[in-house]
């Protein structure tokens, strides 16, 4: 096959080096060498490994959790009244059911808009905690990187091979749940959107007509 000399050494590196740099986290990580130029973190860890990580996420879940039963309830909602509409068609004239149809329309197109820019703030308000999370994060690395002497910090994911007795991970993560009385509340839930009325049917006219 074409190309295929060149596939399988690189493959074979690949795998080679995702062996060397697998951490098991679960275990305890040995302390950097005196005077290493340099520490590595997995960022990704620090979140879900830490306590004040953990909160934040869990937090970010129910909210999730309580976005989706509520667009659940909404959805739910509009077929109940949808099929209502269905069933006042035979008995209504044409104009006062277009009327009831282009006013559950648009209903459903605002209550869906309203659902977007909800879910567009949980996303932003998540970004924004998690940005504070590794804003409290930075002088923790800053502090070790003195302890251990060292120039510089990277991310785990950015070092093609290192030495995993460079990987301060675990060190930082027991420093972040030292300090997880400072770690402040969840976001603030967003209002939800009020639950549509349903219509009621136009009374018949005496005369009968249609």
């Amino acid at each position: 096959m074409p190309g295929g000399r060149g596939a399988a050494p690189a493959l074979t590196l690949a795998l080679a080096l995702a062996l060397a740099l697998a951490a098991p986290w679960a275990g305890a990580q040995t302390a950097p060498p005196p005077g290493a130029a340099f520490l590595i973190i997995n960022q990704e860890h620090l979140l879900t490994g830490s306590q004040a990580g953990q909160q934040i996420l869990a937090d970010e879940e129910r909210q999730r959790d309580t976005l989706r039963t509520e667009a659940r309830a909404l959805d739910a909602s509009f077929e109940a009244e949808e099929k209502r509409l269905t069933e006042l068609r035979p008995t209504m004239a044409a104009t006062e059911f277009r009327k009831l149809s282009d006013a559950f329309d648009a209903r459903v197109v605002e209550a869906r808009r309203q659902q977007d820019e909800r879910a567009s703030a949980l996303a932003q308000e998540f970004d924004q905690r998690r940005r504070a999370f590794y804003a409290r994060v930075a002088p923790i690395l800053v502090t070790l990187m003195d302890r251990y002497g060292a120039k510089a910090i990277f991310d785990e994911t950015s070092v093609l091979l290192a030495d995993q007795s460079l990987n301060i991970t675990e060190a930082v993560i027991t420093e972040i749940d030292a300090h997880a009385e400072e770690t402040p509340p969840g976001p603030a839930p967003v209002p939800a959107p009020e639950t549509p009325e349903t219509p009621e049917a136009p009374a018949e006219s005496d005369d009968g007509g249609n």
